[in-house]
């Protein structure tokens, strides 16, 4: 099956990482994280990244990686948060495959990120309430960009044929 490559996006703590594991072992896709790639490459993980080179030389990395998903099929690819909302990603992405959105509320969010702040590079070192702030403010930016996704699915009730309608039309 020459599947095309299926790319999920959501805020941070969607279930994107995981769910993406999951879902490309059960449909023999290849499993391919976009952050990961990058720190593979960069020699360094994301927070020292956005640390000692700023946001805008990560977004540049992750435009290039993501770009080079293009070069491959078969592939269901993990974007960090971020990722849809910078260099017309959104728009590469339709055109390349399917877009995926896991979808959550920000208290269901907050509750999956706030022992992770240490590697979250946007949310070092900050308390319960100044998280869902930043939550509430970056999913209100980021929400008309994320619903332009081609399946919008439910972060809260995602299962293992969560999936499936893709896979019966492709």
């Amino acid at each position: 099956m020459n599947l095309p490559n299926i790319y999920l996006i959501g805020f941070m703590g969607s279930g994107k990482s995981h769910w993406g594991r999951i879902w490309a072992g059960k449909n023999q896709l290849t499993f391919l994280d976009l952050d990961s790639e990058i720190e593979k490459e960069f020699g360094m993980k994301v927070v020292d990244i956005f640390e000692k080179h700023g946001e805008d030389k990560f977004r540049e990395l992750e435009k290039e990686h993501l770009r080079k998903t293009g070069e491959r099929k078969g592939l269901l690819v993990s974007c960090g948060g971020g990722t849809p909302c910078f260099f017309e990603n959104m728009e590469w992405m339709k055109q390349n495959g399917t877009v995926v959105y896991l979808k959550a509320s920000e208290h269901y969010l907050l509750d999956r990120v706030m022992e992770e702040t240490a590697e979250r590079p946007l949310l070092k070192e900050v308390n319960a309430a100044e998280l869902l702030f930043f939550i509430q403010k970056k999913l209100k930016e980021r929400a008309p960009v994320y619903e332009e996704a081609d399946l919008i699915l439910d972060a809260e009730s995602l299962e293992e044929k969560s999936l499936e309608e893709i896979f019966k039309t492709a």
